[in-house]
C-alpha cells in the first residue's frame, strides 16, 4: 500500500515511519521543508497517488502550554488540518487517517466516553483551543467525503507517553512532565512540586500502541467517516501515576501538590469497543510496563530529550 505520512518528525510520526516500513508499506514522509502544511499545498506531483494519507502533524503540549499558546495552536493546527484534506483530495487518495484527541470530548463527565458523546457539550476551557482543532477534523473529513468521496478514520487517542516525547516542562504531556520532575529530583535529592491535587482521572496509552492503531486504520477500508477511540479503557488518577513513577525512578523525597484549582478536567476515560471491532486491537501496553520501557529509553538520553522543544 502507498502511504503519505504528514508529520513524520513528531512524537507519533517518528514511531510510525519504521512501523510502516516493517509492515511492508511504501511510505512517503516529507519533512516540513519539503511540504509545509501551514502554507497552501503546491507542487504535489512528487508525491504520486497514495492510497492513504496519514495526518499526524500538529502543535501540541500539556495543559500549561495549551493555555499559554492558544492563538498559535488554533491558527497553526487549523491551517495544517485544512491543507491535509486539500492534499489528500488533490492526490485522489481513497482515505485519510487523522489523529484527534480525547480533549475533543465534553469537559465535564462522570462516565466512560464513547464516540457518540462527541459534539454533545462544551470542551474543558483548559484545552478548548487544542481540542477544537481536533474536533474540527471530523467536520472537515465529513465535508471532504461529501464533496470529494474522501473516506476517513479519525482516531481519538488517550493521553500519550513513551520514547521520543517532548520532556521540556512547559510543553510536556503529563507523563513526560512527571518523568522529568521525578528523575530531576532523584539527581538533586530534592522534593517534587506538582500541579493540582492528584485526584483527576486520566487514561494513558503507550505511543507504539497508537502507532499500531494507525497502521491498522490504514489497512482498514471504510465507506464514510469512522470515529474510533484508541486507548486502554482504564482510568488512573494523577496521584496514582505520580506514585508509580516515584517507585520506578527510586524517588525518596516528598511530593507537594499545588491544590485543586489547577486540576483541569476531573475525568477523561474512553470506551474502546470500536477499537476492538474496527481495528481488531485487543490489548494495549500495561502502564507499569510502558513506563519502564519509557524510562529505559529516556534515562540514557535525558539531557538531549530534555532539551528538545
Amino acid at each position: 500500500m502507498k502511504l503519505l505520512l504528514l508529520g513524520c518528525n513528531g512524537f507519533l510520526g517518528s514511531r510510525l515511519l519504521p512501523m510502516f516500513e516493517r509492515t511492508g508499506h511504501e511510505v512517503m514522509a516529507p519533512r516540513s521543508s519539503e511540504l509545509d502544511l501551514t502554507k497552501p499545498p503546491a507542487n504535489l506531483e512528487a508525491f504520486g497517488n497514495p492510497d492513504v494519507v496519514v495526518h499526524a502533524a500538529a502543535i501540541y503540549g500539556g495543559m500549561p502550554f495549551d493555555m499559554e499558546n492558544q492563538a498559535q495552536i488554533f491558527t497553526q493546527n487549523m491551517k495544517m488540518n485544512v491543507h491535509a484534506f486539500e492534499i489528500a483530495a488533490a492526490l485522489k487518495a481513497r482515505q485519510i487517517v487523522t489523529i484527534g484527541s480525547a480533549c475533543s470530548y465534553p469537559g465535564v463527565t462522570d462516565k466512560y466516553l464513547s464516540e457518540d458523546d462527541l459534539f454533545t457539550g462544551p470542551l474543558h476551557p483548559t484545552v478548548e483551543c487544542h481540542g477544537f482543532t481536533k474536533l474540527a477534523m471530523i467536520a472537515g473529513n465529513r465535508a471532504y467525503f461529501a464533496s470529494h468521496g474522501l473516506a476517513g478514520i479519525h482516531l481519538l487517542p488517550a493521553n500519550l507517553y513513551g520514547p521520543g516525547d517532548v520532556y521540556q516542562e512547559r510543553r510536556a504531556h503529563v507523563v513526560a512532565a512527571l518523568l522529568k520532575k521525578f528523575t530531576d529530583a532523584v539527581e538533586t535529592g530534592s522534593d517534587v512540586e506538582l500541579l493540582g491535587d492528584g485526584t483527576p482521572i486520566r487514561e494513558f496509552m503507550y505511543i507504539d500502541d497508537l502507532a499500531l492503531a494507525v497502521v491498522r486504520a490504514c489497512e482498514t477500508r471504510v465507506d464514510g467517516v469512522e470515529l474510533v477511540n484508541v486507548g486502554t479503557g482504564v482510568g488512573t488518577s494523577i496521584r496514582e501515576l505520580a506514585e508509580l513513577i516515584a517507585e520506578l525512578t527510586g524517588f525518596k523525597g516528598k511530593v507537594h501538590w499545588a491544590g485543586a484549582t489547577s486540576n483541569g478536567a476531573m475525568r477523561k476515560v474512553m470506551r474502546v469497543d470500536r477499537m476492538r471491532t474496527v481495528l481488531g486491537m485487543e490489548r494495549s501496553t500495561d502502564l507499569r510496563a510502558g513506563l519502564a520501557r519509557t524510562l529505559d529509553w529516556y534515562l540514557p538520553r535525558k539531557a538531549i530529550a530534555d532539551a528538545r522543544v
